[in-house]
């Protein structure tokens, strides 16, 4: 039976804790940092004096020790971005498991703040930094400050060093099984509503359309291919409605995100196109909003738990000190078939 913990007191030492059981200083300090080397009646009585007395190790003076903090960081541009939360997640789920904490700090892509926030973080002697965006236009600038060897750090959804291991998804992939999928469906006027071409995800799923075409006998046909100002749905709107009047007939359109499948279905309802037994429709990413579209979009789910998860293991792996590999890890993307599309 668990004792009743006393009221704390943050003046208790490991001394204090030794004069309670009867035992050594060391031994302890050995309990504390789970030393094998302590029997285990022993380890059981100095472990209830710990609970009943409300000691806390003192993790400042043990990271000024052993120069660790047990703590990674995340360091972001865009801590509302809509992808932000669930990538961090799978860092925190990673870091959870190996009993280290998180840190998270916002840029707001200020070099300034950045070189900052750095300071601090390596002032408090993180074991790891994780630089995160939500997909940057093109690759990231080297950090603001020196960071030392002994730091590992990983690029998530950031195109950067390639010196340096980053996690991104698998854009070009995700493409290819939203047409293969089309493809199977009887589809061969497959068009594509595509994002801003300065953003790395707009090039690879690009590519991935075309290879995808490509491998299924479609010859690719430029005139299907419509690249949007912005991510947007309005503008998505405007290029579907052009689509419909230059391109038609059409089998099927694929968007290069969720918003932009937005636009298009809403400019389908106002042409009195019916999803998707006359045109059917994909989109990217998986959004919250996918599944309440009318009807529900299909779409290729970007796998951002795991991308988090991957990004943790990796300077996690580093911490441990074994090997990591510089260059890109491609986290496969999924396909949520739902209603926007024929079974």
């Amino acid at each position: 039976m668990a004792t009743k913990p006393e009221a704390v007191d943050a003046r208790i030492t490991l001394k204090d804790v030794a004069q309670r059981v009867g035992v050594a200083v060391s031994t302890v300090s050995k309990v504390v940092n789970d030393r094998p080397d302590v029997g285990p009646e022993v380890r059981q009585r100095v472990l209830e004096a710990i609970e009943s007395m409300g000691f806390r190790p003192n993790t400042v003076a043990r990271g000024l020790r052993t120069h660790r903090s047990d703590t990674i960081a995340i360091v972001t541009d865009d801590l509302e971005g809509v992808f932000t939360n669930a990538m961090m997640r799978g860092v925190e789920e990673a870091a959870w498991t190996a009993g280290m904490g998180v840190l998270l700090c916002n840029t707001y892509g200020d070099p300034e703040r950045e070189r900052s926030q750095l300071t601090r973080l390596l002032d408090k002697q993180v074991d790891a930094l994780i630089f995160m965006s939500g997909n940057r236009v093109g690759a990231r600038p080297n950090p603001s400050v020196h960071i030392p060897g002994s730091v590992p750090v990983v690029y998530l959804y950031e195109y950067g060093d390639p010196t340096i291991p980053s996690v991104l998804p698998d854009d070009e992939g995700g493409a290819r099984l939203a047409v293969d999928h089309l493809v199977s469906n009887g589809a061969s006027r497959i068009a594509f509503l595509n994002g801003p071409p300065a953003w790395e995800a707009t090039r690879d799923r690009l590519r991935g359309y075309r290879r995808a075409l490509e491998a299924a006998g479609i010859m690719f046909d430029q005139t299907l291919v419509r690249s949007s100002l912005t991510w947007q749905p309005e503008d998505a709107y405007s290029e579907m409605v052009e689509l419909l009047r230059t391109a038609s007939p059409l089998d099927a359109v694929f968007c290069g995100s969720d918003d932009l499948a937005t636009g298009a279905l809403a400019a389908l309802v106002d042409a009195d196109v019916h999803v998707p037994d006359q045109l059917q429709v994909i989109g990217f990413d998986d959004r919250s909003l996918a599944v309440h579209q009318r009807p529900p979009l299909t779409t290729v789910a970007l796998p951002l738990i795991e991308m988090g998860r991957t990004a943790g293991e990796l300077v996690l792996a580093s911490i441990r000190g074994e090997a990591v590999e510089p260059g890109i890890r491609l986290i496969p993307c999924d396909l949520k078939v739902r209603g926007s599309t024929r079974d």
